[in-house]
């Protein structure tokens, strides 16, 4: 039983070192042969990285999952692949929800002390990773992480809880800092919609804050009613 146990493993470890190895082939290929075009943003999505998440940036995104899962849904929609690594509270269903495309998807809930392994095959192979908060990283991994995604031309989304420390070298900060649903009346009613403001951190740039609403119910996201607010200029 044990035998046969590891045996099927090492068949799975097998092909799934096949199906990476073909798709770094494939986007290898893609990426040598003409400039690096932007991977695309949801409309609804757009006014937070007017242009769409530009290839070899690396970016932190701390507060929401759902956000993150939207960052990679459009870009998935279109044909690129999406790597997401230590996130376990992220399975198929969220991700399907968000607009990613199964078909194209890598999850790596639990990479354990493989981490830097793990995450560094996805870059080479993958057009999106997400990093999960919690994975065993050293600074040194992440710098190299970084580096490697810029060389790959594949966009880091680095995901944390709120109040979670940027990821080193990041190109953008997107942050969370207020969220709320509205639907519950006094006793009745349902969780419907959720706006939150994010504030959106560029070097060298003023401070944006851009107010979104996910249709709770249908999982769309859409601008919010306030629209965008300016903050004061970075000092």
């Amino acid at each position: 039983m044990f035998e046969s146990s590891a045996t099927a493993r090492e068949a799975r470890i097998a092909a799934a070192r096949a199906a990476l190895t073909e798709v770094q082939a494939r986007i290898g290929a893609e990426r040598e042969g003409g400039e690096r075009t932007p991977l695309p943003l949801a409309e609804s999505l757009a006014e937070l990285l007017p242009g769409g998440l530009r290839r070899g940036s690396v970016m932190s995104v701390a507060g929401s999952t759902s956000l993150v899962l939207a960052l990679a849904g459009e870009a998935s929609k279109e044909g690129s692949w999406v790597a997401i690594v230590g996130m376990p509270q992220v399975g198929i269903v969220a991700a399907a929800r968000r607009g990613i495309d199964l078909g194209r998807l890598a999850l790596v809930p639990h990479p354990g002390a493989q981490a830097a392994t793990a995450a560094a095959a996805c870059v080479d192979g993958m057009d999106l990773v997400v990093l999960g908060h919690g994975l065993a990283l050293s600074d040194a991994d992440r710098r190299r992480l970084g580096a490697r995604a810029r060389e790959r031309g594949t966009v880091l989304l680095a995901a944390g809880p709120a109040g979670a420390t940027a990821w080193p070298g990041s190109r953008v900060e997107l942050v969370v800092e207020s969220s709320h649903w509205s639907g519950l009346g006094a006793g009745d009613g349902r969780l419907r919609d959720r706006d939150m403001v994010v504030a959106v951190r560029e070097r060298g740039r003023a401070v944006r804050r851009v107010t979104l609403r996910l249709d709770g119910e249908r999982g769309v996201w859409r601008p919010g009613v306030r629209g965008t607010v300016l903050a004061e200029e970075v000092a």
